[in-house]
């Protein structure tokens, strides 16, 4: 019988994402202009090899922000093995979203300024409904009976996303000049401003401590492949 082994994937393609990845979060904190040509010279590769992993920058960025969907959904099957409630999910979900963001002011905040089309942010609000479209489906009679489950998604996901980005813009001088950022604060903003079925919190109630399990961020600030 001929004797067969198996041939280890190649390490090239990971590396590119990682140079593009990096580059990306070099010009962006840098002040620079990100194109596809920056990219390219700084991460020391081609445009051909740039756009043989990405379409263009609507691509790349969609690549780099779905890290934060993947620890959200961490945290998720996290608190459903301890048998929690949608509604601790949903709080736990928010808490996260801020916790990764602040953790990344620098590189979201020029990313604003990227030159890409409409079109990632309506990807954004996508993923996002589709999150909160699962939650409103579990909490079942307790959503009131005259909204539209996916139309309630797309408005929560969307004022999700303005408030951060407003949040990111209104904060860009504090964190050049070093100064904390109110993670607390910004996730009981989000927190407050969804409704008390839905995040199980009675205006009364404070907003827990233990939301965000930092160890789930512990892989490095951005994917590296």
């Amino acid at each position: 019988m001929p004797h067969t082994t198996s041939r280890a994937p190649d390490p090239r393609p990971a590396r590119t994402k990682a140079a593009i990845f990096a580059a990306a979060r070099d010009l962006t904190g840098q002040d620079g202009e990100v194109t596809v040509n920056a990219l390219a010279k700084r991460a020391g590769i081609s445009r051909a090899a740039f756009y043989s992993h990405f379409g263009g920058l609507d691509d790349l960025m969609g690549a780099m922000l779905g890290q934060m969907f993947d620890v959200q959904e961490a945290r998720a099957v996290e608190l459903a093995a301890d048998g929690r409630s949608t509604q601790d999910m949903v709080q736990a979900a928010a808490a996260t979203m801020v916790a990764y963001v602040v953790r990344h002011h620098a590189f979201l905040r020029g990313a604003l300024d990227w030159k890409f089309s409409h079109h990632t942010y309506l990807i954004l609000v996508e993923t996002l409904s589709d999150l909160h479209v699962v939650a409103l489906e579990r909490i079942g009679d307790e959503v009131p009976a005259h909204l539209d489950i996916e139309r309630t998604a797309r408005f929560f996901a969307g004022g999700t996303l303005d408030l951060l980005i407003q949040w990111l813009v209104a904060t860009e001088q504090d964190a050049r000049e070093g100064r904390e950022p109110d993670e607390q604060g910004l996730t009981e903003d989000l927190l407050r401003l969804m409704p008390s079925w839905y995040t199980g919190l009675r205006p009364e109630d404070p907003i827990p401590d233990d939301l965000v399990m930092d160890e789930l961020f512990a892989e490095g600030p951005l994917p590296e492949a």
